[in-house]
């Protein structure tokens, strides 16, 4: 009998140990929230009570598309090898291209303003995000992008393979991306 408990502590935590299987309450998370101008909703208004780190920012929105873990990985993933930063160790960063993600969100505005966890923001305009092969980075050689460091997503260009980009200055690499709301020049 003190075998079989034995057995089962071990097997009980080993399998604790195991990332969250697509479909499980732990990779149900959501990690990414698209807002503003876009045609695909899945939520309604940002709670202040139980949200309140998009408080703590200024968002806020009637309606939004989510994003989890999950729903991004079942995405084409694209892998870009670059420097990062810019000039430093070359890296393979790896995730969906963004502009497959903010299609499923029905973009309607032009521009993007994409947040950090610390609290940086950047506004893109979409043409350029449509133009390069930016991915939204969910893993850099080969391991998860983790809150702490640059996750749970980090928006990366191909500035090692396409011209256009080369020497482009790391402003517009944001890490810790969590929300992109898309907006029009002409709202603002």
């Amino acid at each position: 009998m003190r075998r079989m408990l034995i057995l089962a502590a071990v097997l009980l935590g080993v399998a604790a140990c195991q990332p969250p299987t697509p479909g499980s309450d732990e990779a149900s998370g959501d990690i990414l929230t698209v807002y503003g101008e876009i045609g695909t909703v899945d939520r309604g208004p940002v709670d202040p009570v139980t949200e309140p780190l998009f408080g703590a920012f200024g968002m806020e929105f009637d309606a939004a598309c989510l994003f989890n873990w999950a729903s991004l990985t079942t995405l084409e993933q694209h892998l870009i090898e670059t420097d990062f930063p810019l000039g430093g160790p070359v890296r393979r960063f790896s995730g969906p291209l963004l502009r497959d993600v903010l299609a499923i969100a029905n973009p309607r505005g032009d521009r993007l303003i994409v947040t950090a966890l610390d609290g940086y923001q950047r506004e893109i305009e979409l043409d350029r995000v449509l133009q390069h092969d930016v991915i939204l980075a969910l893993r850099m050689d080969g391991q998860p992008l983790g809150i702490g460091g640059f996750g749970p997503a980090m928006l990366v260009w191909p500035r090692g393979s396409d011209p256009a980009l080369a020497d482009m200055p790391d402003d517009d690499w944001l890490w810790g991306v969590f929300a992109i709301e898309l907006v029009s020049a002409a709202s603002q």
